[in-house]
């Protein structure tokens, strides 16, 4: 399933049945290891103001 999660300052796409949680590591889909910090996840108060990674985004309509 594809999804999004803000990481390192950006938000990137995956491609995970379950969303990681923070300090775990995923592979995005432009490619990059990314580390999930607590300040990443909405539900536990952190926000969404990153901009989405380009690379990721493009990889995301390439498989639409």
């Amino acid at each position: 399933m594809l999804r999004w999660q803000q990481a390192e300052g950006k938000r990137h796409a995956l491609d995970v049945a379950f969303p990681p949680r923070p300090e775990e590591q995923f592979t995005t889909l432009c490619g990059e290891e990314m580390t999930v910090a607590v300040c990443d996840v909405p539900q536990l108060g952190g926000n969404w103001f990153d901009p989405t990674c380009a690379e990721c985004r493009a990889a995301w309509l390439a498989r639409c």
